[in-house]
């Protein structure tokens, strides 16, 4: 997944709503370049990675403090 490829962040509530549609391309983006479904699908993939490995950090971290203070 490159850069510079615009991302729909479904949790950014300061765009308008969208009605059941893919986004379309960014409005600086020429017609050849607009979001095929794949790119959308995999950007929401890694979306979803990153939510479970930060909740997974959480989980963890919460462990290991809960840990330390049961210790000392």
């Amino acid at each position: 997944m490159e850069k510079n490829q615009p991302f729909f962040d479904p949790y950014n509530f300061n765009i308008p709503p969208m009605t059941n549609q893919m986004p379309q391309a960014m409005p600086d983006m020429p017609p050849a370049e607009t979001m095929n479904p794949a790119m959308y699908y995999e950007q929401q993939y890694m979306y979803y990675k990153y939510l479970c490995q930060m909740l997974e950090y959480k989980m963890k971290l919460k462990e290991w403090e809960k840990f330390n203070k049961e210790k000392n």
